[in-house]
């Protein structure tokens, strides 16, 4: 597969005039998350016009959600991908759904210390793209008009939430209204070296897939 550069996120110490830089939050609550074992594992977000929701985040899907980077670029400590959080935080009047990230940035900064790092690498990857048949897709589900669960998204905004499925055949995702940038963020859970969309194919589709896991 061919090699692809990627970006490096590391935490340390920073001055707080970064933040003042962009837009913030108004107000915003941090806790950690129930530690019990047995409870939930979802990394959920939701959001409204006035409030913005986060479930079971790790500081390493904090800074994903914040720079609109993949997991595979972001290094750091171990614990960053341990310690989990919910966060709460009121969105000012007026903001916009995409100012979320940047507003996440600015908590990073003044709750966690967190400085950048910017380094270039070659790694290799697996290359989601079209065959030569072309795409045959199946349009994505449209909803009752019921609340659907929702999910940190790759652009650091909410998105529908899919289903993983673990049977003795493989892995099975279920996913009603998907982008192939979620697909291949899902499946790169599973595979040694990360999926990358290069399909560009923007839009929500419908994907039932079944595969084998090269790790779990």
């Amino acid at each position: 597969m061919p090699g692809m550069k990627s970006l490096a996120v590391c935490a340390c110490v920073v001055s707080m005039n970064v933040a003042l830089a962009q837009p913030a939050f108004e107000v915003a609550s941090v806790k950690p998350s129930d530690p019990n074992p047995s409870s939930p594992m979802f990394i959920g977000m939701g959001a409204d016009p006035g409030m913005v929701r986060y479930t079971n985040m790790t500081l390493r899907d904090c800074i994903r959600a914040a720079y609109r980077v993949r997991d595979f670029q972001v290094q750091g400590p171990a614990w960053m991908g341990e310690a989990r959080f919910e966060i709460n935080a009121k969105l000012p009047a007026g903001a916009s759904m995409e100012q979320i990230p940047e507003m996440m940035r600015a908590l990073l900064v003044e709750r966690f210390g967190l400085a950048l790092r910017h380094e270039a690498r070659v790694e290799p990857v697996y290359v989601l793209g079209v065959g030569k048949g072309g795409p045959n897709l199946r349009p994505a589900e449209v909803g009752s008009g019921e609340p659907r669960e929702t999910a940190l998204g790759p652009d650091g905004k909410p998105r529908q939430a899919i289903r993983l499925g673990f049977q003795p055949s493989g892995v099975t995702i279920h996913a009603p209204a998907a982008s192939f940038a979620v697909l291949a963020e899902t499946m790169s859970r599973f595979t040694e070296r990360p999926v990358v969309d290069l399909t560009g194919i923007e839009g929500l589709h419908q994907f039932d897939l079944e595969f084998t896991p090269e790790t779990m």
